[in-house]
């Protein structure tokens, strides 16, 4: 991946992030308009996710695709020449995490509340992510595009599964709401981003050199 290129996914992760906050459920009334994080707190109320099986399997899958673009964000700083690009990408990566980090009261009389305890998991795993995307420098691009590929389609498949079971719940209330434009947008920018990860890199040629296909037609016709 050109560092040309990069910037162009670094654009589509910092507006696909931008759409995990606007309304992912739209309602009449603005209580029931949420995003994909007020989601994910709604959700974590509920009795019937308290008591699934995994506990809390509602509100992770809502949660993980931010923690998918912070972590995206992590990786694609390691296709910047510029050390400095790279470190305070990295450095935004691990200031998005505290996004994760639970209340004062989970430290002191809230260590059992499965929401907190949830929160203080995705922060940690989110600081795992950015360290090991330091790690994965060194790797070969190809590598590294395949493992930003495998967590923008963790964050899409998360993201649609958590949106659906959350559609039930408020259809058990009767409550009726419409897909919103975040949880589009975000689906679309990380499709973007996947085909902007794998999409061939053309070969560039220098200014008064011919094209590599130009090049093998004319050897083609001077052998006949």
């Amino acid at each position: 991946m050109t560092e040309r290129r990069a910037w162009w996914v670094l654009s589509g992760i910092v507006f696909a992030l931008m759409c995990y906050y606007l309304p992912w459920f739209t309602h009449s009334t603005a209580g029931f308009t949420t995003n994909g994080f007020d989601l994910a707190e709604w959700t974590s109320l509920h009795p019937a996710v308290r008591s699934s099986s995994p506990a809390m399997l509602t509100s992770f899958l809502l949660r993980v695709p931010q923690w998918a673009m912070i972590a995206a964000l992590a990786l694609i700083a390691n296709r910047f020449g510029d050390a400095r690009v790279r470190w305070v990408l990295r450095g935004m990566a691990a200031l998005l995490a505290l996004r994760f980090f639970p209340p004062i009261d989970y430290f002191s009389n809230a260590r059992n509340d499965p929401n907190y305890r949830q929160m203080m998991q995705l922060f940690v795993l989110s600081v795992i992510a950015v360290v090991t995307a330091i790690g994965l420098y060194r790797l070969p691009g190809r590598g590294q595009a395949g493992v930003l590929v495998a967590v923008l389609l963790a964050g899409i498949g998360s993201g649609w599964t958590g949106l659906s079971r959350a559609s039930v719940l408020l259809d058990n209330f009767e409550i009726a709401v419409k897909i919103g434009p975040g949880f589009v947008g975000f689906i679309g920018l990380s499709a973007v981003l996947i085909m902007l990860t794998v999409w061939p890199r053309q070969r560039e040629h220098k200014v008064g050199e011919a094209p590599s296909s130009l090049v093998t037609l004319l050897d083609t016709s001077g052998a006949k």
